[in-house]
């Protein structure tokens, strides 16, 4: 009996977040993205599909990189070489 109301519980724990998503879900087509250039890396375009960068708020962006194009490696603060 607890075993089954534990369960149940479970499974609508999941299920709540899946259906609230379904109303925030929004296609997007390839012809629809507005690329921006950006200003640091030349070559380098991005799109932010979702959300706002500059809010505290969940973003999507997408990024296209030129040919042969090397990440710049990030120095880790606090580490000594």
């Amino acid at each position: 009996m607890k075993v089954r109301l534990l369960l149940t519980l479970a499974a609508l724990s999941c299920a709540v977040p899946a259906l609230r998503a379904e109303d925030t879900m929004k296609a997007i087509r390839a012809d629809q993205i507005v690329w921006q250039n950006d200003t640091t890396f030349k070559g380098l375009q991005y799109a932010n599909l979702l959300g706002d960068p500059a809010k505290a708020e969940l973003i999507v962006s997408v990024v296209k990189l030129p040919p042969n194009f090397k990440i710049p490696l990030q120095p880790i603060l606090g580490r000594k070489s």
